[in-house]
């Protein structure tokens, strides 16, 4: 498999200098034009196996929309379009992100200089395309990443509406979970990959711990166990606040996360958790998908999931790219008796108190961070006509880097 030079020089810069098993399988099938189902677990590289030849099939003379990728959150959609923008860093490829959310005329703008890839989510994608925003006639690749939760969480008939204007498009579909009746809803006729387990990434150490006293339990783990970074899964927006609550008050720098939270509120918070600057997240199920959060040592289930599935997702939050992690589940007596408990139970250990040196979570963590002298170029296809500020692209900017990283900014009238 030979990838272009621009790609290489990406993900060289990106510290990868070897292709995980997943795009090693997937990236040269979708090169021979095959339509995929691609089952993989989580934090095993699949996004970059359909981005790399997404981004090489594009010419970039072109004005036309080429590349579709749909997300079911608008969390994983920017972080779509984050690695995508990464890997296309050294070519002209255009790539646009339509979310909720977010600042509806700077899409509009963004539409209008014809991007080759479009990110987003199905709902904003169908309501600015009914809008004839942008065309579709001639894509020649249709994604859909975490298609199991698009069609669970009853975005099905966006995606539909949107698909009666593809026909006939090489399509990709990415789950870490294996559901049968997804693929009744298309007529391509998929290629299925399998790449490893679906259940609980074999580096995530999996433990329960039966309680009655869920408060207690999950302080004293936090301020025994040495956590870089962890997230608290909850069921519920106000157990999340409550429990953020109780974890400020005890000095843990921590921060609830729901998928009510504001667009803005969320980036942010999202943007000082991948800092550092916030321990622990407490979290509804809006954060159980497609996030990747380097150096996340622990996933404590503080509420019991509501499927295995969801259990297998929240879990593989941890142990990354070929990282390791630990899953903590705290069940009262009552849910250890259920499906899901036993389910829990069946393929977790027993916790036991660690002799391990706890940490300060009451200090910013300084995440691992190459040191580089290089400089990024970014080039925005808009300018001062398009009602473009300094400051709309410094506060961007800035939920990805420090003040400091900013260099110098120039904007044109085009």
């Amino acid at each position: 498999m030979k990838l272009s030079n621009s790609i290489q020089n990406a993900l060289n810069e990106m510290g990868y200098h070897s292709l995980l098993p997943i795009q090693e399988t997937v990236i040269p099938m979708i090169q021979d034009g095959k339509s995929l189902f691609v089952l993989a677990k989580t934090g095993s590289g699949k996004t970059a196996s359909y981005l790399i030849p997404a981004i090489e099939q594009v010419q970039e003379s072109d004005d036309f929309t080429s590349v579709l990728i749909i997300a079911p959150t608008r969390e994983l959609a920017i972080q779509i379009s984050l690695e995508a923008r990464l890997l296309a860093s050294y070519t002209k490829v255009h790539i646009v992100t339509l979310i909720g959310g977010m600042d509806s005329d700077r899409q509009l703008n963004a539409l209008r200089h014809r991007p080759h890839i479009i990110i987003g989510t199905p709902g904003r994608l169908l309501d600015l395309y009914t809008q004839g925003t942008f065309d579709l006639s001639k894509l020649s690749l249709f994604v859909i990443d975490e298609a199991d939760q698009v069609y669970s969480t009853g975005q099905s008939e966006e995606v539909n509406q949107l698909r009666k204007e593809i026909h006939g498009v090489q399509t990709i579909c990415l789950s870490a979970t294996k559901n049968d009746t997804i693929q009744t809803y298309f007529d391509t006729p998929f290629e299925e990959v399998l790449q490893g387990s679906v259940a609980i990434n074999e580096k995530i150490y999996s433990y329960y711990l039966e309680t009655e006293d869920k408060k207690a339990s999950l302080l004293s783990l936090l301020q025994s166990l040495p956590i870089t970074s962890a997230i608290v899964f909850v069921n519920h927006r106000s157990t999340a606040i409550e429990l953020s609550d109780l974890l400020l008050r005890n000095n843990i720098l921590s921060s609830a996360f729901s998928g009510y939270f504001d667009e803005r509120k969320r980036i942010a918070i999202m943007s000082d958790f991948r800092k550092g600057d916030i321990r622990v997240l407490v979290a509804t199920d809006a954060a159980a998908r497609g996030l990747d959060i380097h150096e996340l040592s622990h996933v404590i289930h503080y509420d019991i999931p509501i499927d295995t599935e969801t259990f297998i997702h929240r879990s593989g939050r941890t142990a990354h790219q070929g990282d390791e992690g630990i899953s903590i589940s705290l069940l009262t007596s009552e849910e250890a008796k259920s499906e899901v408990g036993m389910y829990i139970r069946m393929h977790s250990q027993a916790y036991t108190a660690q002799d391990t040196k706890p940490v300060d979570l009451s200090i910013p963590y300084q995440k691992k961070a190459t040191p580089s002298t290089q400089v990024t170029h970014i080039l925005i296809r808009a300018g001062r006509n398009d009602k473009i500020r300094p400051k709309d692209i410094i506060g961007a900017l800035c939920t990805i880097f420090s003040f400091d990283e900013i260099g110098t900014l120039e904007i044109q009238d085009r």
